[in-house]
């Protein structure tokens, strides 16, 4: 049994992609899923960009300041005195 298009009526081709039956057409390119598909498509993707292994994250650093110490100045500035 061929399916049409609801869209366009063309012909259309089934996938499938990790156990999911994705139906595409073959003029307009629409992609029409069955119940249940987008959900598995959703839990998929979760799946993917969930971390497999979760990265402590390390504290920042402080910023070093220095008190009572004169900035070094560059050597242009005590040729010139900018």
């Amino acid at each position: 049994m061929e399916l049409v298009c609801p869209k366009c009526g063309a012909a259309m081709r089934t996938y499938e992609r990790n156990g999911i039956h994705i139906d595409q057409c073959t003029s307009c390119r629409g992609v029409f899923l069955d119940r249940g598909e987008l959900e598995h498509l959703i839990d998929a993707e979760q799946a993917f960009y969930k971390p497999a292994v979760s990265v402590p994250q390390q504290p920042q650093q402080q910023p070093q300041y220095y008190y009572g110490h004169k900035k070094k100045k560059s050597l242009l500035t005590e040729l010139f005195d900018f």
